[in-house]
């Protein structure tokens, strides 16, 4: 079960981007932007799915640790591992609205975490700094690019019920077998690592987060290689900030999310850090380097051997 969700994940990846590239074609929006965006949310529905589920059931230290270490998980392994296979230049301004805005959602959630609990009130502001989220993507697209707005017009017309049929279809099969398969491995991961008596709380950041993030990890690989650098950013990117705001919002609706000291001095602290490592560097360069890359799949690394120690 565990290797036919690997598949299902990969089959799904595949369908699902190419889906996102043939929406951005016809709209005129940017590869990071739909990343940002249509793509992350798609990938980001296991996080919210487990976490959700783990809140409801009162596992509440699982749901916060597997939005951590998706985030985690994300930033150095996934991020890191592509642009050591390919690394990126990035050629859009929307990548510093969304690393600036990811930057200061972090900064957000750490002080609200500072009492150890992220409650109703918290909820609220997530939820809200989701809106907002929302909001600027809808500015992006309808305010700041009037003239692409203007200049894509014609391609919907040219459009065919048979290929607008295909799309559709890829995009929603490929978002079903991209969770479901996630789930296949997220159930199955757990019961092997649980033979090997591991905590709770060591899964969510470690089997749990890494299952769960194997759609991102999916689609920015086939974004990868085919050539949509700035799509893989945008996915992980926006990914993040869902992970933040969405997953961790709606999670708390159902209970108040523990927040462990563990977490408050490990895990966030370290999520921010990789944040600013990978983040700060390109804003002012424009491309990932294959050293910035290698960089932050070696912290990962220390990562896994300090929370395992």
């Amino acid at each position: 079960m565990f290797v036919i969700g690997l598949v299902f994940i990969i089959k799904g990846g595949d369908w699902f981007i190419d889906a996102a590239s043939w929406i951005a074609r016809i709209t005129g929006m940017p590869d990071v932007l739909i990343g940002a965006t249509i793509v992350s949310l798609g990938t980001t529905l296991p996080e919210l799915v487990v976490s959700s589920t783990a809140s409801f059931q009162g596992h509440t230290e699982m749901a916060i640790g597997n939005a951590l270490g998706s985030i985690i998980c994300n930033t150095a392994l996934i991020l890191g591992v592509c642009n050591l296979i390919s690394p990126a230049r990035i050629n859009s301004r929307i990548y510093n609205v969304k690393a600036v805005t990811l930057i200061i959602y972090m900064i957000i959630f750490y002080i609200m975490a500072l009492n150890g609990k992220i409650g109703k009130i918290e909820s609220f502001i997530l939820l809200f700094c989701l809106a907002f989220y929302i909001f600027i993507n809808y500015l992006e697209v309808n305010i700041k690019r009037p003239s692409r707005k203007r200049s894509t017009k014609g391609n919907f017309s040219a459009i065919t019920s048979k290929e607008l049929g295909g799309n559709l279809c890829r995009f929603i099969v490929g978002s079903i077998l991209i969770v479901g398969g996630a789930n296949l491995l997220v159930n199955n991961g757990i019961i092997i690592a649980s033979i090997f008596n591991v905590p709770h709380i060591i899964i969510s950041l470690t089997v749990i987060a890494l299952g769960t993030s194997l759609p991102e990890l999916v689609t920015s690989v086939t974004a990868l290689v085919k050539g949509h650098h700035n799509l893989s950013i945008g996915n992980i990117l926006g990914a993040n900030i869902l992970n933040i705001t969405m997953v961790l919002g709606v999670s708390s609706t159902f209970n108040p999310l523990t927040i462990s000291a563990q977490a408050l001095h490990l895990h966030i602290p370290f999520a921010f850090l990789l944040m600013l490592v990978l983040l700060v560097p390109t804003i002012f360069t424009w491309k990932i380097y294959r050293l910035h890359a290698l960089v932050l799949v070696v912290l990962y690394g220390l990562y896994l051997i300090l929370i395992f120690r």
